[in-house]
């Protein structure tokens, strides 16, 4: 009998699927949700537009009012806007009809990892380059790659997961300049860096900045993003989009949402004051050492081995993220900013897991 499998991509067979390990534990610190619902005005808004909906009935096949939203909402034309079911889904589209075998893609690692993984599966070449020592992205060596490479396209997270660091708009406006290829910025985590590179938008027709609802917006499990381009970027992007991607749940979802954000604003706020109080907190147990993030996380190294931390955490029903396989970062864990009270809740822990292990450094070296 032939191998079915011998129909499968050969790079494809060579990969490693995009997983995550996440037993249940009473304080979820490691996937960067908002630890705090969706305000209740807010979903009782949802729920009384949905009730007198048809079911049975496709959404409209161009959500206008949601685009119309999100162009208010982002200070962008609607033209230029795609909406998707997650950035994950939009990111999949514009590398499907961007990247081929011989398409040269630059990334900086450590970053979030479905970038080089569907760069790989659509046969395209990564260029990745380190970070800075101190987790920085490194502008000189990628203004650099770019000419050097012939690189066609540029990915960018900033603030970039799971390191928390941005890239100034200095060093992106020159990239942009002098790069005749096409820079994505991925801006998932840009409301903690109360920051954003949309009006860059209107100065340069290679730039696409990504965008979420699955963080700061509390939509995690409703799974809707949005990417934002020049008109004509974003006409070409839509033909690999799949047709009604977001269902009317999500949809309405989303409009009430951009509505009413200024009932999410003073949460935002919380969290941004809570990564800093958790950060001065990891500063001070000795055998951490936090790196400083404008995301909702932080990236921090460990004396004792992540998998050992990790193990110590659950048995307290603590579930943060080990990111020890990721390139630089051996020896590092990540906390997602939770709650007031799960924040002391993880300090109070890391303080007593620290306090009483045999082997704790201060002053640990970066790398």
């Amino acid at each position: 009998m032939p191998n079915p499998l011998d129909k499968i991509k050969t790079q494809v067979k060579k990969l490693s699927a995009y997983t995550l390990n996440a037993p249940e534990c009473r304080v979820k610190i490691n996937q960067n949700e908002n630890p705090y619902d969706m305000p209740e005005e807010i979903k009782t808004q949802v729920l009384a537009r949905l009730a007198n909906r048809p079911w049975s009935r496709y959404p409209t096949f161009v959500p206008v009012d949601l685009l119309v939203t999100m162009a208010r909402f982002s200070s962008w034309r609607a033209d230029g806007i795609l909406a998707g079911n997650g950035s994950n889904e939009l990111i999949q589209a514009l590398l499907t009809v961007t990247v081929g075998p011989g398409t040269k893609v630059l990334i900086s690692e450590p970053t979030f990892t479905l970038y080089r993984l569907l760069i790989e599966i659509l046969g395209g070449e990564v260029i990745s380059l380190p970070l800075t020592s101190d987790l920085q992205y490194d502008t000189d060596l990628i203004k650099h790659t770019v000419i050097e490479k012939a690189i066609d396209l540029v990915i960018i997270c900033s603030p970039n997961n799971p390191t928390g660091g941005v890239i100034k708009d200095k060093d992106l406006i020159e990239l942009l300049t002098d790069f005749s290829g096409l820079v994505i910025l991925d801006e998932a985590y840009h409301e903690f860096s109360e920051h954003t590179v949309v009006p860059l938008l209107k100065q340069f027709s290679n730039l696409i900045v990504l965008r979420t609802f699955s963080k700061a917006m509390a939509m995690a499990g409703l799974r809707v993003g949005y990417l934002l381009s020049h008109p004509d970027l974003a006409r070409e992007i839509a033909k690999a989009k799949l047709p009604y991607n977001l269902n009317f749940f999500s949809l309405t979802a989303a409009i009430v949402t951009m509505e009413h954000f200024d009932l999410l604003a003073p949460i935002i706020n919380k969290l941004i004051a809570e990564r800093e109080r958790l950060f001065t907190a990891l500063s001070q147990i000795p055998g951490l050492q936090p790196i400083p993030s404008q995301a909702n996380f932080i990236l921090t190294k460990t004396s004792i081995s992540p998998s050992e931390l990790m193990a110590k955490l659950q048995a307290k029903d603590i579930l943060a993220r080990d990111v020890s396989r990721y390139p630089m970062l051996n020896n590092y864990v990540r906390f997602s900013v939770g709650t007031e009270k799960e924040n002391n809740e993880l300090i109070e822990t890391l303080q007593e897991i620290f306090t009483n292990h045999p082997i704790v450094g201060q002053n640990l070296p970066l790398n």
